[in-house]
């Protein structure tokens, strides 16, 4: 695994956390189980990361579609069970993706091969979507030629470069609630 992308996630994850007085907590991840999970409170849960050691990997993505994945799309996936983190890069608000356990983490792969099925069925170039945004159509993803990380349209398929790599865009994140 790239020691730097894994870093910066590491690195990202720490200055999110450090906005809250215990944890983050979530009302939507209650009923799902999770090595993340520090307590319950009613319909609440609160959590942590949970550093995978080993690390998962999406080689199971890379058999079915059929191509080989930039070794930071693993370390981005791979790293940690997390919720998910959301931020602001320049004026795009968005929510970085994290698997909260196992099947989280199969679900994951699923959506991952039917995104990068139909990137192939459009002869589009393929990417690892790695954020959400507020606009419906548009997701953060890591181009899987260029290893950059780019703004992609999912109607039109325009992408628009971000940051050169995963390391420089996730330090330049800014920590959002």
């Amino acid at each position: 695994m790239d020691s730097v992308d894994k870093n910066a996630l590491i690195d990202f994850t720490a200055r999110w956390l450090s906005q809250f007085e215990y944890a983050p907590q979530s009302e939507e991840l209650h009923a799902m189980s999770s090595p993340c999970i520090l307590k319950t409170d009613q319909l609440t849960v609160f959590w942590r990361p949970f550093l995978l050691n080993p690390p998962r990997d999406l080689t199971v993505v890379e058999k079915i579609v059929g191509i080989t994945l930039q070794p930071n799309a693993h370390v981005f996936y791979g790293t940690q069970y997390a919720g998910n983190m959301s931020a602001k890069f320049a004026d795009i608000n968005l929510t970085l993706i994290q698997a909260w356990n196992d099947d989280d983490f199969s679900n994951l792969e699923q959506h991952l091969i039917a995104h990068l099925s139909q990137q192939k069925r459009l002869k589009r170039f393929p990417t690892i979507f790695i954020a959400t945004t507020d606009e419906d159509t548009t997701i953060i993803a890591l181009n899987n030629l260029t290893n950059q990380i780019v703004k992609e349209d999912l109607i039109t398929g325009q992408i628009i470069t971000l940051a050169d790599d995963l390391m420089s865009f996730l330090d330049k994140l800014i920590v959002r609630n």
